[in-house]
């Protein structure tokens, strides 16, 4: 009996670790990393056109295509200053590629003139990233968007 189980235990201990190994021709030590697409960086632009709304989001149409518009507290600034659909705009900032399977590309916006009116956004704005202007860490350094005591604990 204890032949059998020293054999049963040593044989699921092989299993184990055969099963731990990769298999394929990806795997292996000489294997290769497949390779990454390189996605080009994004040029600064200036595009002018009308407002429309395509499935509920703003977008712009030019003479050519038609661009959904990134532009942060879009709706606020309608709301406040009565943009509507139609209105004249003119867009700096930075044409960004479409997500796969969509035919519109997306509008990172800088600066925006709509109906005479100025929206200087500037790019730090995208380089902050989702804290905004929180400043902090989120779960309360120095301000953060939770508090925070203003030391380490």
């Amino acid at each position: 009996m204890k032949k059998f189980s020293l054999g049963l235990g040593l044989l699921v201990a092989v299993v184990g670790l055969a099963s731990a190994q990769g298999f394929g021709p990806m795997t292996g030590p000489g294997a290769q990393a497949p390779m990454q697409i390189q996605q080009a960086t994004p040029q600064a632009k200036t595009i002018e056109g009308k407002l429309v709304f395509v499935d509920g989001l703003p977008a712009l149409q030019a003479k050519d295509k038609t661009y959904l518009v990134r532009m942060p507290r879009f709706y606020y600034y309608a709301y406040t200053d009565g943009i509507k659909e139609g209105a004249a705009m003119k867009l700096d900032g930075y044409e960004l590629p479409t997500y796969p399977g969509q035919d519109k590309p997306f509008f990172a916006v800088t600066k925006a003139v709509i109906n005479g009116k100025t929206y200087d956004i500037g790019a730090q704005f995208y380089a902050r990233g989702m804290r905004g202007a929180f400043s902090g860490s989120f779960m309360g350094g120095r301000g953060g968007m939770m508090g925070g005591r203003g030391g380490r604990w």
